[in-house]
């Protein structure tokens, strides 16, 4: 099977691909892929208006933190036609923090127990780090660690001399609790000493946190591109990375450390799991366990320019050696290939893969480079993305409304715009008949239906959309869980708790 054609799909949820998540997790490793070979990479997300058709053409589907009943019949087609589908996690969607914007869909546990769902339906799961294997690894047999890799490598330093010694510190909002554990104590080092300043890439809240310090010692850049980032690095000497010991934290990964390293930075990390595999305490960078630890470092640092700079090149090498995409991009294809024998796949012919990708490199929003492709957000995409928000967070339903309308007259054959809608619509039983319509085996609509109709009081056709739900895919349980529900309020409980202890029977712990 090598060297034979391979498309691989990836898939997830809307996100800010300017962030290091999208960048080392989809981007990196996908350019990496589409660099040998017969390869052919396509990146989208799940509220594409081709995403059924590329998904369905995938030799290798990779669904990264999707949660959708509608995935279901999806890919027992594909385990039918001998295709491969994976799901990555790569967070630990049990121990999400209130600041993610996901934090409430996985509080609901029906969205939970829907992902383990998908993961047991899958061919493989795949994770960032060991500990989510550690945790979620017994809901697949077949299960395997991809950690992230470094694409970009700065050019060596050169020696600095006689200046002031760079702290710093860059990344995104979600750390806010962990920069004010450390704000306070290095706030009072950096005052007791004129050979040092602090150099931030981070939101203004973070920024506010150091409100104390002197404007002379402190610097801001603002959040930017993960190309920004590394040019930021290229301004510091030292970079902190401290990282409270909490569930979701623990399941992070170590690339803070690897961006530190191979641009020359010497890396002070919190000891704790996500860094301990990678960091060789005193030697790559150093651990510490409080704010005593902290301090001490840095006054060692501070005082050693020499073992600044041996700490700062073995940290570079050993990236160099061990952590680049470039080296890895093989092993993931290699695992696919053979994941793909045991299942049965049979290659098709080089020209008809070739031909399918040209022919979604054609689409509009389609960024080309090689054998790589990303499928950017069109109007229809950001209709959708913007309709949701303000029906759901805005709970300004007239505008929410107004912009599904639109993606569906720009999309008058893709459902999602109705299914979306129907929350925000007074006529959300038309929308999601609609929906149906276009889209017969979505769950998903069905599901909807049957609650918007136990509402309006007409509970044989609830029970009949929920009935139609279970029959798609009947290893579901949340159909079973709303036709009990339907089954207790009319009274029937014998019935509802027959139903209920078949719902639970399904339940995945």
């Amino acid at each position: 099977m090598k060297g034979q054609p391979l498309l691989i799909v990836q898939v997830e949820p809307p996100q800010n691909e300017e962030g290091g998540d999208y960048y080392y997790r989809t981007l990196a490793p996908g350019m990496a892929m589409a660099l040998e070979e017969g390869v052919y990479v396509v990146n989208l997300t799940n509220v594409h208006r081709n995403k059924e058709e590329i998904m369905r053409a995938a030799h290798v589907l990779v669904l990264k933190n999707v949660c959708d009943p509608d995935l279901l019949p999806l890919i027992l087609e594909r385990k039918a036609q001998k295709r491969l589908t994976v799901f990555e996690l790569a967070d630990d969607i049990n121990a999400v923090q209130p600041w993610s914007p996901v934090y409430f869909f996985y509080r609901n546990p029906e969205n939970f127990s829907l992902s383990k769902r998908l993961v047991c339906l899958s061919d493989v799961l795949q994770f960032t780090v060991a500990e989510l294997m550690r945790i979620y690894g017994y809901l697949n047999p077949v299960n395997i660690v991809f950690p992230n890799q470094i694409t970009i490598i700065p050019p060596e330093r050169m020696i600095r001399k006689n200046k002031r010694l760079i702290i710093g510190w860059g990344g995104s909002h979600g750390h806010m609790e962990d920069m004010a554990e450390i704000a306070p104590v290095l706030i009072k080092w950096m005052g007791a000493r004129n050979d040092a300043e602090l150099h931030l890439m981070c939101s203004d809240p973070i920024w506010n946190l150091f409100r104390d310090m002197p404007a002379e010692r402190k610097r801001r850049v603002k959040p930017g591109s993960i190309e920004d980032y590394y040019s930021f690095l290229e301004t510091i000497d030292i970079g902190l990375a401290p990282l409270k010991d909490t569930a979701f934290n623990r399941s992070r990964s170590d690339v803070k450390f690897l961006e530190y390293a191979v641009s020359e930075v010497v890396a002070v990390v919190q000891e704790i799991v996500p860094y301990r595999a990678a960091v060789q305490d005193g030697k790559t960078g150093f651990f510490f366990r409080n704010q005593d630890d902290l301090i001490s470092i840095l006054d060692k640092l501070a005082g050693d320019r020499d073992l600044m700079s041996r700490m700062a090149k073995e940290a570079r090498l050993y990236v160099i050696n061990e952590r680049l995409q470039k080296n890895h991009a093989i092993d993931r294809i290699d695992f696919y290939r053979k994941q793909l024998s045991e299942v049965g796949w049979r290659c098709g012919q080089g020209n008809e893969t070739d031909a399918v990708y040209d022919k979604f490199s054609r689409l509009s929003g389609a960024s080309r480079k090689g054998r790589y492709l990303r499928l950017m957000p069109t109007r229809f995409e950001l209709l959708l993305h913007d309709g949701l928000i303000l029906a759901q967070v805005d709970r300004d339903h007239d505008r929410a409304q107004a912009c599904f309308a639109e993606a569906a007259r720009l999309e008058p054959q893709n459902y999602l715009p109705c299914l979306f809608g129907a929350g925000s619509s007074p006529d959300a039983s038309a929308l999601l008949e609609q929906a149906l319509g276009l889209n017969s085996r979505s769950i998903k609509a069905r599901i909807l239906l049957g609650e918007t109709r136990a509402r309006e009081g007409k509970t044989f056709a609830a029970l009949q959309s929920f009935e139609e739900a279970a029959k798609i895919f009947p290893q579901y349980e949340i159909p079973y869980v709303r036709v009990a529900a339907v089954l207790a309020a009319i009274g029937e409980e014998a019935a509802a708790q027959d139903m209920t202890r078949k719902a639970q029977a399904l339940m995945i712990q």
